[in-house]
């Protein structure tokens, strides 16, 4: 692939290899996705939606500001034994040399982005009992009003919006997309709320970019049915969920609940969103195979589309350092998002002195 080769070489030290098996269990526990769950078990959309609240955690709490140059909003993968996967998820990379991981968006890109960025990381209802009897259709709906309404957030999205994701997370952030824009183009004449429809226009309108990390967009490989069984029994909990209906489904490597939305979510954004995609380059050890193949994580971009050579699916998310191109193009899509709005002031400025 043209786009891969160029993270080659830039800043990636590959000496040292991926972690190990065990190391990634216990130190970067943000783990494994799972498809949607199949459709004779989701809950009915049609029937009342009983809303569940998700927590918005703040990484940039010393912007004050209602009006900053960028909101970032993060979308954690599932994790096991953890309940602080909204922010393990985005740890850098455990290293030899004894430094201790740190959570990079909110340690990096406040330094880099000018400190005027908001940086929200979600925490919704994602470990193992979830993935099994939710599905990322219910998570979407409730996002929208944990976020997109909450009067907490309302203000920002009257600016550019940068959504990031890895693994399960994509699927989340896609389904929420969606979502939003049935709140706008399909229910403003089903009694749905103006302020509702408002704020979620605005929100679609302002996202100007999207980045995801290792997303399934059209399923895993044969490890990943085997990967996940693996998990769940070093925590004890697969005898609990195994036998729990449609569950072998949820871990087929191509699932069509995933490829419609993956089509809907086409069809929900705008023409100029910018959408960077990264794929894992390396199994997570001599025993298991990569978990998503390139192909399936690189389904959305036009051009965008890198291989973390020195990645896999694990670690994917978790630069070693500013350099790692995992990190050095993300932060390259964010300006460009923020470029949006100064292009925009300085539309007005101009227009004002005219």
């Amino acid at each position: 692939m043209g786009n891969s080769d160029r993270l080659k070489g830039k800043g990636v030290d590959l000496s040292q290899g991926p972690p190990k098996r065990k190391r990634d269990v216990v130190q970067i526990p943000a783990g494994i996705e799972t498809p949607l769950v199949p459709a004779e078990n989701a809950p009915s959309s049609s029937g009342c939606h009983s809303h569940v609240e998700y927590p918005v955690h703040d990484l940039n709490p010393t912007c004050n500001s209602n009006n900053p140059n960028l909101t970032i909003v993060f979308f954690h993968g599932i994790a096991f034994g953890t309940n602080d996967e909204w922010k393990e998820t985005w740890t850098t990379r455990p290293t030899n040399n004894g430094k201790e991981c740190i959570c990079w968006p909110e340690k990096w890109l406040p330094e880099d982005l000018n400190n005027n960025v908001r940086i929200l990381s979600l925490s919704y209802d994602s470990n193992i009992v979830a993935s099994v009897h939710n599905d990322v259709t219910e998570i979407g709906k409730n996002l929208i009003q944990s976020l997109v309404t909450n009067s907490s957030y309302q203000s920002l999205w009257d600016g550019p919006v940068a959504l990031v994701a890895y693994s399960f997370g994509g699927l989340v952030l896609k389904s929420l997309v969606v979502e939003v824009h049935k709140c706008v183009y399909q229910k403003p004449k089903n009694g749905l709320d103006d302020e509702v429809h408002k704020y979620c226009k605005t929100f679609l309108n302002n996202v100007k970019g999207v980045i995801f990390y290792g997303v399934p967009h059209f399923g895993g490989t044969q490890y990943l049915s085997k990967y996940f069984t693996w998990q769940c029994q070093q925590i004890n909990m697969f005898n609990k969920y195994a036998t729990q209906p449609g569950f072998s489904k949820n871990l087929e490597p191509f699932n069509l609940q995933m490829e419609y939305l993956s089509k809907d979510f086409k069809n929900a954004i705008h023409e100029n969103l910018n959408i960077y995609e990264f794929g894992e380059g390396l199994p997570i050890d001599e025993n298991w195979g990569i978990l998503v193949p390139y192909a399936s994580a690189i389904q959305l971009s036009n051009n965008n589309q890198y291989k973390v050579e020195d990645a896999n699916h694990l670690t994917i998310c978790k630069p070693t350092n500013k350099n790692h191109p995992s990190y050095h193009l993300l932060l390259k899509c964010l300006k460009l998002c923020m470029e949006v709005k100064t292009s925009n002031l300085n539309l007005l400025i101009s227009y004002m002195f005219m």
